[in-house]
C-alpha cells in the first residue's frame, strides 16, 4: 500500500484547487483487510472440514466487509469518487458469493472455479485501491496497512495449507505472495512503524506484542512445507490485528491507554 500513501500526499497537495477527498487511506485500508480476512476465514474453514466455528467466523467477516464497503459508499464524494466505490461493491458481489461458496461441509470439497475467484477477486480490488490516489492520509494509515498486509500474509498461508497441490491448482498467480520476498517486507514495515510511533506509548506496547508474537510464526512462514501450522498462525495473526486494532481505536478515545497481556 505504500503507493496509496504517497498518493495521499499529492492530494493534499491539491486541497486548495480540488477540495478533501472524502475517501480516506483508513476506509481503504479498514476495507481491504476484511477482504483478506474473508480470504482466510474461507481457507481455514476448509483446513478445519467444514468446522461451523469457522463458518460462523467467515460469515462475521463477510458482515465486515460488507459494513467496511458501506463506509466507502457514504463517504464518497463525486462523481469519480462514487463510480471508484460502485466498481468495488460489483466485485464485492461475486467475492461474497464465491466465499458462501465453501462446501467443505456439505460435500468435503469445494469447486475449484469458487477457490479460483476467492484468491483473485481481493487482489483485484487491492490493485484498484492501490490506484485511488485522491484518498487523503491520515493517523495511524501505517498501522492499518500492516495490519492488513499481515492479514494478506496469512490468507495465503492458509490458502496453501488447503491445497494439497501447494496453492497452484486453485487459481493463477494473481495478488499470489511469496513468502521469500513477503516476510521482509512485512518486518521493514514493522520495523518502520516502530521507529514512527516510538513517542507514542500505547502504540509502541501494540506493536512490541506485534513483534513477539511474530516470532512464533516467523519461520513457518519462510519454511511451510517443513513446518506448516495453520492454527497458529490463523490464531497469532487474528491476535496480532486485534491488537493493532484495539491500538488505534483507544488512541481516538480519552479512555485510559490500553493494556496488552501476555501472549497466550
Amino acid at each position: 500500500m505504500g503507493k496509496r500513501l504517497l498518493g495521499s500526499l499529492l492530494a493534499i497537495a491539491l486541497l486548495p484547487a480540488q477540495g478533501m477527498a472524502a475517501i480516506t487511506n483508513a476506509d481503504l485500508e479498514e476495507f481491504e483487510l476484511s477482504l483478506w480476512k474473508v480470504r482466510t476465514n474461507f481457507h481455514m474453514l476448509t483446513v478445519m472440514a467444514g468446522s461451523e466455528i469457522y463458518a460462523s467466523d467467515l460469515k462475521r467477516t463477510i458482515s465486515q466487509s460488507r459494513q467496511a464497503l458501506s463506509e466507502l459508499r457514504a463517504n464518497a464524494e463525486g462523481s469519480e469518487e462514487r463510480q471508484f466505490v460502485a466498481d468495488l461493491e460489483k466485485e464485492l458481489t461475486l467475492y461474497v458469493d464465491a466465499a458462501r461458496g465453501n462446501t467443505m461441509a456439505e460435500q468435503g470439497y469445494t469447486n475449484a472455479y469458487i477457490i479460483k475467484d476467492v484468491n483473485e477477486l481481493p487482489a483485484i480490488m487491492a490493485d484498484k485501491m492501490d490506484a485511488f490516489e485522491n484518498a487523503t492520509g491520515g493517523k495511524y494509515d501505517e498501522i492499518r496497512e500492516l495490519s492488513a498486509y499481515l492479514q494478506r500474509m496469512t490468507s495465503e498461508y492458509l490458502n496453501v495449507a488447503a491445497d494439497p497441490a501447494g496453492g497452484m491448482a486453485s487459481g493463477s498467480d494473481e495478488g499470489r505472495l511469496d513468502f521469500k520476498n513477503a516476510v521482509p517486507e512485512f518486518e521493514k514495515m514493522l520495523e518502520a512503524a516502530q521507529k514512527q510511533y516510538a513517542g507514542d506509548e500505547a502504540m509502541t506496547r501494540a506493536l512490541n506484542q506485534v513483534a513477539v508474537k511474530w516470532k512464533f510464526i516467523r519461520q513457518s512462514m519462510v519454511k511451510f512445507y517443513e513446518n506448516a501450522v495453520p492454527f497458529l498462525v490463523y490464531r497469532y495473526t487474528r491476535q496480532m490485528v486485534e491488537t493493532m486494532e484495539q491500538a488505534i481505536s483507544l488512541a481516538s478515545t480519552d479512555m485510559a491507554k490500553p493494556t496488552f497481556g501476555p501472549v497466550e
